[in-house]
């Protein structure tokens, strides 16, 4: 069975589709501009042009899509009104409270977000937290230990 570059490019294009959806719930992103960016070269296989040709069609498609796939999510995060404890990334985890140059925060996913607490006071290094939501890049976070019993 042979396939031609086109197709080649469309499976590859669908494979990435199924993996964000699969993997991520389809909230990264990455693979999806992944699959557009196929989509690109297999339409510029579709018109004749060589490889060199079908590899900067898809380094154009991604470079195009990106923006568009960053504002497409930001969107239907914002009207899904999700928030931190159904967010797959922090529900559920805690996560210590650390000082990086002289600002306070904690790491997710190798990522550092500076951190504040719900109720307006900081938080110490050390402290273990957990997410209440995000406002911009700041980490809204609360208490981790368990109240303690009077």
């Amino acid at each position: 069975m042979d396939m031609t570059h086109w197709q080649i490019w469309l499976v590859l294009a669908l494979v990435f589709v199924a993996a964000d959806i699969a993997l991520a719930g389809g909230a990264s992103g990455v693979l999806l501009v992944l699959a557009l960016a196929a989509l690109g070269a297999m339409l510029a296989a579709l018109l004749g042009a060589e490889w060199q040709g079908q590899l900067l069609a898809a380094a154009v498609a991604g470079a195009v899509a990106t923006p568009l796939v960053i504002l497409f999510l930001r969107r239907v995060a914002w009207r899904s009104g999700s928030s931190a404890r159904t967010d797959i990334r922090v529900a559920g985890r805690t996560f210590e409270v650390i000082r990086q140059r002289e600002r306070i925060g904690i790491r997710v996913h190798g990522d550092f977000f500076p951190a504040r607490c719900a109720n307006g006071a900081d938080p110490e290094p050390g402290d273990d937290v957990r997410v209440i939501r995000f406002e911009g890049i700041t980490a809204v976070v609360e208490s981790a230990a368990p109240p303690e019993a009077s």
